[in-house]
């Protein structure tokens, strides 16, 4: 008796959390929407997408921010760069595939993630919500590579894993950046080549991200995503 009624107890609360994160997944995909944005599945379905910030254990925050959504939403602009990317790659690596780790982002969500951060060593890996990170105009991505197995090519040290929070704790310390070896120098080169022979800019501090235009440009052409 006692075992039937753990099982229902538990089956119930698995039923609430699963409504919680569909409920949290719409409220975040209708913000999308309303900003006019566009689906990236719909343009190019070969493109791989594992939003990190759906998943409380692959996130450094250890913060479910986006329920269960897994669909990268974008300006349709930064989805047909991010279409040549993908077609640049194939053309020279057909076994690789981009995965999209984070797309748009409400600026709601950049809020929990800066104030989750703020006074850290950390805090400089989150833009200020106050003027806005690129996330949250549509324009930006965080990126990656993956071969046909769906397996991450080695980049060196990766911001999507667990233990995010102790590598960038070690570069800061130092002020250096751990060292590469040839192969995980060869595949950040690849990303940066293709992501920016498409048109996408890179930036200094973080090898996985990449804006669509100019800073500049983005604030001019677009709204933020509240």
């Amino acid at each position: 008796m006692l075992s039937k009624l753990f099982t229902l107890v538990l089956l119930l609360t698995n039923a609430c959390a699963s409504n919680d994160l569909n409920t949290k997944a719409q409220e975040i995909e209708s913000k999308f929407l309303k900003a006019k944005l566009t689906r990236l599945s719909d343009i190019d379905s070969s493109i791989k997408v594992n939003l990190v910030n759906s998943n409380t254990d692959n996130n450094f925050f250890k913060m479910n921010f986006y329920g269960n959504l897994n669909e990268c939403y974008l300006q349709k602009k930064i989805i047909y760069k991010l279409k040549k990317a993908q077609a640049f790659l194939k053309k020279s690596n057909p076994n690789l595939s981009l995965l999209l780790m984070d797309c748009a982002r409400p600026r709601s969500v950049s809020w929990q993630m800066y104030n989750k951060l703020k006074g850290t060593p950390f805090e400089k890996y989150v833009a200020n919500p106050a003027t806005g990170s690129m996330h949250n105009y549509g324009s930006a991505v965080d990126i990656t590579l993956i071969n046909a197995n769906g397996s991450h090519l080695d980049m060196g040290m990766n911001p999507f894993y667990k233990n995010r929070f102790e590598l960038l704790y070690a570069v800061t310390k130092n002020k250096l950046f751990p060292s590469l070896s040839k192969e995980q120098s060869k595949n950040r080169l690849l990303l940066k080549s293709v992501m920016e022979k498409a048109g996408f800019k890179s930036i200094k501090l973080e090898w996985w991200h990449f804006n669509g235009f100019l800073k500049k440009t983005i604030r001019k052409k677009y709204k933020i995503i509240e």
